[in-house]
């Protein structure tokens, strides 16, 4: 083999390792990694299914906001909620980010509910109140790391979670004052 011909083959298997890379982890790259309290609603929103709905039903907010707007049967409806398709572990399974709209939703702050895809169906891994949330690019135990944050007039509250190999617990929350 020529020098040529050997730059050639160190370029083509590069081009094609890239390549094969990119394909694998397509959806990472067009999913939505970034919600919050400020956008009107989830980019490519998706219907919630119903296991994830019937979880969601069981939420104390949900439940306290189906009392007060006495909705019959207790069933809230889908405008409460919109969600979105993530993919936080490696798997091909979809996991999913809800989050709430009004009357649930506050004027500062959202709720978001992270549900894990399982071969059962989904999980509740994560609840909490945030204007942003955003899913990083680390990963425990298999997940990515999520972090939350609210603000208030003289301060930015942010908490890290990172997966037990169950559900999102705190790693990490951190108060700072806004400059």
């Amino acid at each position: 083999m020529n020098v040529r011909q050997l730059i050639f083959s160190g370029w083509l298997i590069a081009t094609t390792t890239a390549w094969a890379g990119a394909q694998g982890n397509h959806h990472a790259s067009t999913e939505q990694t970034h919600f919050s309290a400020e956008d009107e609603s989830v980019k490519d929103p998706v219907p919630i299914p119903g296991d994830a709905l019937a979880l969601l039903k069981k939420e104390k907010l949900v439940r306290d906001a189906l009392e007060g707007q006495n909705v019959p049967e207790y069933n809230p409806p889908a405008s409460w909620f919109s969600a979105s398709k993530v993919h936080l572990s490696s798997g091909e399974l979809s996991d999913l980010v809800v989050r709430a709209e009004q009357p649930l939703a506050g004027a500062n702050t959202d709720y978001f509910w992270i549900f894990r895809k399982t071969g059962a169906g989904y999980e509740l891994a994560l609840g909490a109140p945030a204007h942003d949330l955003k899913i990083g690019t680390h990963r425990s135990n298999g997940y990515r790391d999520i972090e939350i944050s609210a603000n208030t007039a003289s301060t930015v509250h942010s908490v890290l979670f990172r997966f037990n190999g169950r559900r999102y617990v705190v790693h990490r929350e951190k108060t700072e004052a806004i400059k």
